[in-house]
């Protein structure tokens, strides 16, 4: 039995929601402080309005537990990361890319835009971040800016990156046959395709205004429209492979431009061999910034292979069970054998901490180790995580809570009942609150992609246009997800207020939703 949705207990449901983004965005509270009031909120509300008993939040708690702990095998190592990678005299990173992309515009479009979309592709979670942030903090970037521009960059890569995970999820949830998993591919690779370029210019006017736009727009052109029309093609055939082949192709158009604007320069002015650095200062560079490449070359090595790939899914699985649990309102949750697992060599934390021993022993190597005590690099690393690692914990079980009392369903099918027919232009917005609240697009779609579906078939409409909807929706909120966001704090050593990176990414969030719902609605109005 499903319970009843009433204003009451919408509003209900909605209340942790509306609390976490007050206290989250005002920075009037430090974010560790707000996630526990939430997090009392939450289990409070689940017992005395949902009817959620003993077991219930317990099992919640201890899925929260867990899910926490997958997440925090991320934050530890990125953080750690970036602590050797700083004692090397990591800031002066930004020579490198400097050299390669003169222009600031161009600079930030590879490094918040092009390169975490293509990580994306295929490391997953946390990683395209613990990447891209501290190379953009190094190269100049304020460092709540450095955090924010790549989650507003690689959100549109989300949906066919970690070979395609959150693609798969909702059509499977959807139980969609095979022409409409192909119908869905090909309206969801649309609206990511804009939403791609969208992104690009956002990022540019958000850091240099019509200027910034003026100069990285040949970029972002010949870059980004290649990474469109790639992603549409190719996912209709290999979903798994669509983010990572349009990255690909971006790169390869962004690199070709520079070479071609350098000789151009060349030609026209004399003296440019002067401003170019020397080829010491280039090596050197390339060493500072060898832990990551070691980072990219593992993920892409075990990923992109076929037999390796098939290898770590098989090995050292730590998964969870958990018996099934009902509230006194009828949800129900079933029990479940293995609970989001934990697969060691296959989970960004182990090539983080494998890019954290060859980093340390490059810069051994090549005379970059600073020898100032291990334990004073120790104490800046645990002061940057014991915090961090309480929010994350409390929000991921306000997560699981919220999912187990079935207050996340309640929200969903609230607005269904609210809206009827008008319900494609909320299709998007639900798709990220999913994602907001799990830090997980594929977990809005195991969520939300069934009832996606069934409204679909009540509207006489296609299910692969809400879908759509859905799945690039839930794009935009995992930019905004708090337990997201707090990785990328970590990557660049802690220190940075939450409130000032959801502030710029809310800004591009709310253009990126606005462009999600309007081509939902054309889509939806030609489908029907």
């Amino acid at each position: 039995m499903t319970p009843a949705v009433t204003p009451w207990s919408w509003l209900a449901a909605a209340a942790p929601v509306l609390v976490l983004l007050a206290l989250v965005t005002t920075g009037r509270m430090k974010t560790r402080t707000a996630a526990l009031l939430v997090a009392g909120l939450t289990l409070l509300l689940a017992w005395t309005v949902f009817g959620s008993g003993a077991l219930t939040l317990g099992v919640a708690l201890a899925k929260g537990l867990w899910l926490g702990t997958w997440i925090l095998y991320v934050v530890f190592p990125a953080m750690l990361l970036y602590r050797i990678a700083e004692r090397a005299g990591f800031d002066r990173i930004g020579s490198l890319f400097g050299h390669l992309f003169p222009n600031r515009s161009e600079n930030l479009l590879v490094l918040a835009w092009l390169l975490p979309s293509f990580v994306q592709g295929v490391a997953g979670f946390g990683t395209p971040i613990a990447v891209a942030a501290p190379l953009l903090a190094a190269s100049g970037w304020a460092r709540h800016r450095a955090v924010a521009y790549p989650l507003i960059g690689y959100h549109w890569s989300v949906t066919f990156g970690s070979m395609g995970s959150s693609y798969y999820m909702a059509a499977l949830t959807a139980h969609l046959t095979g022409h409409e998993s192909t119908a869905f591919a090909h309206r969801a690779s649309l609206l990511l395709g804009v939403n791609c370029l969208v992104a690009g210019a956002l990022l540019l006017l958000l850091d240099g205004g019509l200027r910034g736009l003026r100069d990285g727009g040949p970029l972002l052109l010949v870059a980004g429209v290649p990474m469109a029309v790639t992603l549409y093609a190719v996912t209709a055939v290999v979903p798994a492979v669509g983010s990572v082949a349009a990255g690909a192709v971006g790169f390869a158009a962004a690199i070709t431009l520079a070479v071609v604007t350098r000789r151009v320069r060349r030609r026209r002015v004399t003296a440019t061999e002067e401003t170019i650095p020397g080829h010491e200062s280039r090596s050197r560079a390339v060493w500072l910034v060898s832990p990551y490449l070691y980072l990219l070359g593992i993920a892409l090595l075990v990923l992109l292979v076929p037999a390796s790939r098939h290898w770590v899914d098989r090995q050292a699985a730590l998964a969870p069970g958990f018996p099934g649990t009902s509230t006194a309102l009828g949800w129900r949750t079933p029990a479940i054998s293995g609970y989001t697992p934990l697969r060691l060599f296959d989970h960004p934390g182990t090539y983080l901490l494998l890019a954290c021993g060859l980093g340390y022993l490059t810069y051994r190597a090549v005379g970059l180790w600073q020898r100032r005590p291990v334990a004073e690099m120790a104490r800046a690393w645990w002061s940057s995580v014991h915090s961090t690692a309480v929010s994350i914990l409390a929000l991921a079980c306000v997560t699981t809570v919220l999912i187990e009392a079935g207050m996340v369903s309640t929200l969903a099918r609230g607005a269904v009942a609210a809206t009827g027919p008008a319900f494609p232009a909320l299709s998007g917005l639900i798709g990220a609150l999913g994602s907001f609240l799990t830090g997980s697009s594929t977990s809005s779609n195991a969520l939300f992609s069934a009832l996606q579906a069934d409204v679909a078939g009540l509207l006489h409409a296609p299910a692969s246009v809400l879908l759509a909807a859905q799945t690039a929706g839930a794009n935009v909120g995992n930019s905004l997800a708090p337990v997201v966001v707090l990785i990328g704090v970590s990557a660049v050593g802690g220190g940075v207020e939450t409130h000032r990176v959801l502030r710029v990414v809310a800004v591009a969030a709310v253009v990126l939703l606005a462009v999600v719902t309007g081509l939902t609605l054309v889509m939806f109005r030609w489908a029907t």
